[in-house]
């Protein structure tokens, strides 16, 4: 065995490199040619057959010495004598152990092939290197690691939490499973969505993770729309929802002048610092109402701005504010709540509730 300088692991005579580091090992000696093992020669039949008596006396085959092996190999259950060229006579059975039948003997099977170990060949020199091992002792090479098991053999991850269908009467309805991870949602996704023409084939990822839950909104067409709690700080072209009502919110900002000089003619501007559109369509609007002062009330029987055909909009049911040119969103604890669309993505907690498509979803995770 040679043991290396510099991890100090054992290595065979003939390795030129370390399993253990890949360091040189210096010139080996190649190993000694193996000797092939001696094949043992079962006991034949005696050629009088199974039903002649065991005991009766045989004539015992001349020994083979070790040079005849090869030709004896031929056909090791006869000799031929030159005496009497009919005559075939069989080899000498063997003494049965512990009382076995002689016959026993022909069953025996060849001596079981040593278990080959655990490893790969070496993708540059073609050397067995064991597994365990980071290079190959016949070259030097680094060897790759073994390849991981298919996906598809690894346990699924268990279920972590649920989306809830709300139904319109409050009462829950169907649950959708939540998985360590991203969780597609979309229409074709599960059983409660396939319904909903409003989603989109592949809609939203919600990510599972130790740290919470992430809502990204994955391109669709009519958007992810989570209930707000608090009063939020919104920008230009926000979108959000309040009953059956779709709106975008526009800054109104003053009038600026042509590289000439020459200005936009409009009408008067009493101080309007926003305007409230209808999305009755995809980039398509409808009614608009400007905001002005330091905030106005939506609803549908009091308030500045006022949906009294819409029976899920709350008598009064959300404000806009302006406060130095920043622009507020809260909900006044109206029945249905207010929606504010998702940008991009969103880190939501626990029983926060979801609007995709025409369903509500509450989101329940540990």
């Amino acid at each position: 065995m040679h043991v290396c300088n510099r991890c100090g692991k054992e290595n065979q005579e003939h390795y030129k490199f370390c399993l253990g580091c890949g360091a040189e090992i210096g010139d080996a000696a190649p190993p000694p040619p193996a000797r092939p093992a001696a094949i043992p020669v079962a006991a034949a039949f005696d050629s009088r057959g199974l039903d002649a008596g065991w005991d009766a006396p045989v004539e015992r085959a001349p020994a083979v010495v070790e040079e005849d092996v090869g030709a004896t190999m031929m056909n090791p259950a006869a000799q031929v004598h030159d005496t009497d060229p009919g005559r075939v006579e069989m080899p000498p059975r063997q003494a049965a152990a512990d009382g076995a039948h002689p016959a026993a003997a022909l069953f025996a099977s060849s001596p079981a092939p040593a278990a080959q170990p655990a490893g790969r060949p070496c993708p540059a020199c073609g050397n067995f290197v064991p597994t365990g091992f980071i290079f190959c002792g016949q070259c030097g090479t680094r060897v790759a690691e073994p390849a991981r098991a298919a996906a598809a053999s690894q346990p699924q991850p268990a279920p972590r939490g649920k989306l809830v269908l709300i139904r319109p009467d409050g009462s829950e309805g169907g649950a959708h499973p939540l998985v360590a991870g991203p969780n597609m949602i979309g229409r074709g996704q599960g059983l409660l969505f396939d319904a909903d023409s409003y989603l989109s084939p592949r809609h939203a990822d919600l990510i599972l993770s130790a740290s919470g839950l992430m809502v990204r909104d994955a391109d669709s067409l009519n958007g992810v729309f989570v209930k707000i709690t608090d009063e939020e700080e919104i920008a230009e072209a926000e979108v959000f929802r309040i009953g059956q009502e779709l709106l975008r919110f526009d800054v109104i900002r003053a009038p600026a002048a042509l590289e000439d000089g020459t200005e936009v003619m409009g009408s008067p501007n009493p101080g309007y610092w926003g305007r409230v559109a209808l999305i009755v369509g995809r980039e398509q609007d409808g009614s608009a109402f400007p905001l002005i002062g330091d905030s106005m009330v939506l609803g549908r029987e009091r308030g500045d701005i006022l949906f009294p055909e819409d029976g899920y909009v709350s008598g009064t049911h959300a404000r806009l504010s302006n406060r130095n040119g920043r622009f507020f969103l809260a909900d006044l604890n109206s029945s249905n709540g207010t929606f504010l669309r998702i940008r991009g993505e969103r880190a939501v907690r626990s029983g926060t509730f979801l609007l995709m498509g025409q369903q509500l979803f509450r989101v329940q995770f540990a």
